[in-house]
Order: structure tokens, then sequence, then C-alpha cells
């Protein structure tokens, strides 16, 4: 198994209402799924939860450690 991993690019992470949806932003870019679709969710306390697992994580990104971004995305990629 390789050891390559991104790497955080970040420093600011926000949540923004857009229409009806919240999106996260990592110094102002939209987060994208897999499919590159807009991670856009129905709910604040969603968009709050996924923004913290953006937050949290340090030089190398682990998904194993984002829940709530993982299931986020396979229900908007699926």
């Amino acid at each position: 198994m390789s050891d390559w991993a991104a790497k955080r690019f970040w420093s600011d992470v926000t949540v923004d209402l857009r229409g009806e949806d919240y999106v996260i932003l990592l110094d102002n870019r939209l987060v994208k799924t897999p499919a590159k679709a807009t991670l856009a969710v129905p709910t604040q306390a969603m968009a709050a939860a996924i923004a913290a697992e953006w937050e949290a994580q340090s030089e190398k990104i682990d998904p194993r450690t984002m829940p709530t971004t993982r299931s986020a995305n396979a229900a908007l990629d699926k």
C-alpha cells in the first residue's frame, strides 16, 4: 500500500448558506465530492460537523476521521 496522502492546503474553514443548502469553504473555495459535485448539505448542524472534520485535519488528510464528510459525499455522488 502506498504511503501517499493528500496534504492540508487550507488555513480557513467556513460554512456559507447558498440558496437552501449549506456549503463548506476551504480558504473561500468550495469543497467538492469525489465525483466533483459541490458538497452541499441541507442543515447548518451537518455543515458545521463537516467543517469541524476539515478543521481537525493535520498535515495529511485522513478520510477515516471524517465520517460525516464521507456520508455526505456518498449521498451526493450516488
